[in-house]
């Protein structure tokens, strides 16, 4: 039995914009196996939609500001160009989600599952992605500075290329598991626990290199 809730009873707080709510009225009265959330440029702001069911939802451009996803499935949906500041996505799961160019600035991904999701020339400035889960992730010219990435897990991910760079200016990334990670960089980084030690340059590039990521280049 799925943890995950699909219920119109199960929502812990409804959009406050009535058209939000009516997209998801319409998707809780589909019961067909292929129903899918359609959300597109729509506001959802006001909502507290945790523990529910959103695999596949289509929310390109929508209005996500503050939205609560706490525990959510949102595998495989579309966050593409999204306004996600401030969100809550702790302990949700986004495996395979497409979040090209959404802005998430200060949002919450605590214990979030990102696996193989892509992330390129999305913001996540102050993002807290504490023990995330990004392995495989694509992140071409993603915005992480000063995100809190402490015990997050990025294997096998991509950190961009030459040209677009990750940018991880002033990012925290103590106790990170990069093994198997390749691409470019901007730093520095702090690395220690007490956020006090901060690399760059070839100093950074050595460190990566210990995380058992050999093919991660620091270009700024």
């Amino acid at each position: 039995m799925s943890k995950y809730k699909r219920a119109s009873g199960d929502v812990l707080r409804w959009p406050d914009s009535p058209d939000a709510r009516e997209a998801l009225e319409e998707w809780f009265a589909d019961a067909s196996a292929t129903a899918y959330l359609s959300g597109d440029f729509l506001d959802f702001r006001g909502a507290d939609l945790s523990r529910l069911d959103l695999t596949g939802a289509y929310l390109a451009n929508s209005h996500l500001v503050g939205v609560r996803f706490e525990e959510a499935n949102l595998g495989d949906a579309n966050l593409t160009n999204a306004e996600l500041q401030g969100a809550d996505f702790s302990f949700a799961d986004l495996a395979k989600a497409e979040m090209v160019g959404c802005s998430a600035g200060k949002a919450l991904f605590r214990s979030a599952r990102l696996f193989a999701v892509q992330l390129d020339d999305a913001v996540l400035e102050g993002a807290d992605l504490r023990h995330a889960i990004l392995n495989s992730a694509k992140l071409y010219k993603t915005d992480l500075r000063d995100a809190n990435l402490e015990l997050a897990s990025l294997r096998w991910c991509t950190l961009g290329g030459t040209s677009m760079p990750t940018v991880l200016t002033g990012a925290r990334m103590f106790g990170c598991q990069f093994e198997g990670a390749k691409g470019a960089v901007v730093g520095p980084v702090l690395v220690d626990e007490e956020a006090t030690r901060s690399l760059g340059g070839a100093e950074l590039e050595a460190w990566f290199s210990a995380q058992g990521a050999e093919h991660v280049q620091v270009v700024g």
